[in-house]
């Protein structure tokens, strides 16, 4: 089904030939939201293009406000003005393309291909995980779920039908942004998912040994490497070059994995991270991560024995501007055309603060 809606800006002139196709658009079933038009914007056949428009706006639009709301049947179609487009696509029988049922965070975008219904949901809380069953107007098509960050993709097997809609479980962790893409065409890069779509991660193993920490820019950094036996934000540091450090450091650490359960998919879990990281696992790049949840896929990676992990993190400059703010002019390292920074201000968080973890969930669990 093909649904014609216009919604006009909000002024109040028009050209005459124009207003003729949205009165044409109308006469043949159309919806038309927006205000009515008094006058030509052209001065082109004036004064008879103004009654042009009035004449046509009077066909329109008519007389019939009720407390400021025109709702207007003319040919076929529709004429609204004073009303959301809510109220339209109620009044001319259009379904919510996703209905969230609750009210949450959860912002939503849609786009169509041939085949496949693509829908982009993100949670706009900052702290809050949110658990939704979203509706969604599609109809004898599959749920996927593709990850924006990592490119995974899985189907999603939990869903139900129903009077033309199909309503998904969906779970967003804080800030968590996912493709939702149905459609019946599989391939290799898609993976068979869970019974349920998404099943609690067990650990299975927390890194608790040390961290060998290389700050890459030794013009304001530590020459040497440092070796940290637990994970910390760099800006509770009581060394100076390490709690206003701003730019790369590598932690590098080595660990030994005595079995790996069959049957399950595997995942590293960096926990906290300031503010964002890439990592590699015995060599191997696992990918970057950027935002919550930092978690990076690991299968085929993590093996049985001894293992090496390798995790690049990047912050801000702005902690060393901080830094700087306190320094006489010829002793700062950085520099800015316009410096919006405080003094006292509080640092950004830094660095890898963990915990990092490896995780797993059972392919083959109920």
């Amino acid at each position: 089904i093909t649904y014609k809606l216009l919604v006009l800006p909000d002024i109040k002139t028009m050209r005459p030939q124009v207003l003729g196709k949205i009165e044409e658009l109308v006469k043949a079933g159309g919806t038309v939201l927006g205000p009515r038009p008094n006058r030509s914007p052209s001065l082109e056949n004036y004064p008879e293009c103004d009654k042009q428009v009035n004449q046509i706006a009077d066909r329109l639009w008519g007389e019939n406000y009720e407390e400021g709301k025109l709702v207007r049947e003319y040919g076929q179609g529709y004429l609204m003005a004073g009303t959301g487009i809510r109220e339209v696509f109620e009044e001319i029988g259009v379904e919510k393309d996703v209905d969230l049922q609750d009210e949450v965070p959860v912002l939503w975008t849609h786009r169509t291909l041939p085949g496949m219904e693509i829908y982009f949901l993100t949670n706009q809380s900052t702290e809050e995980p949110v658990n939704i069953s979203p509706s969604f107007r599609v109809e004898g098509l599959k749920p996927q779920l593709w990850n924006p960050v990592n490119g995974a993709m899985r189907s999603l097997n939990d869903y139900t039908r129903k009077d033309g809609r199909t309503t998904v479980p969906i779970e967003l962790k804080a800030k968590e942004s996912m493709f939702v893409v149905f459609t019946n065409q599989r391939n290799e890069n898609v993976d068979a998912g869970y019974a349920g779509n998404f099943p609690e991660p067990q650990t299975l193993q927390t890194l608790q040994g040390e961290w060998k920490v290389d700050f890459k820019n030794k013009d304001i950094a530590p020459r040497e490497p440092m070796v940290w036996n637990q994970l910390k934000d760099w800006t509770e540091s009581e060394n100076d070059q390490i709690q206003y450090y701003s730019g790369t450091a590598t932690y590098t650490t080595q660990f030994t994995v005595e079995a790996i359960p069959e049957n399950s998919n595997l995942f590293l879990d960096l926990g906290d991270v300031g503010v964002m990281a890439r990592a590699k696992l015995n060599g191997r790049n696992l990918g970057g991560v950027w935002i919550d949840p930092f978690i990076l896929p690991a299968n085929g990676h993590l093996k049985e024995g001894e293992n090496k992990l390798e995790i690049e993190v990047v912050n801000t400059w702005r902690n060393r501007m901080v830094k700087d703010e306190s320094l006489p002019e010829d002793e700062q390292y950085t520099w800015t055309v316009v410096n919006d920074i405080e003094p006292g201000e509080e640092l950004m968080s830094s660095g890898l603060i963990g915990p990092v973890s490896f995780r797993m969930i059972s392919t083959t669990s109920d």
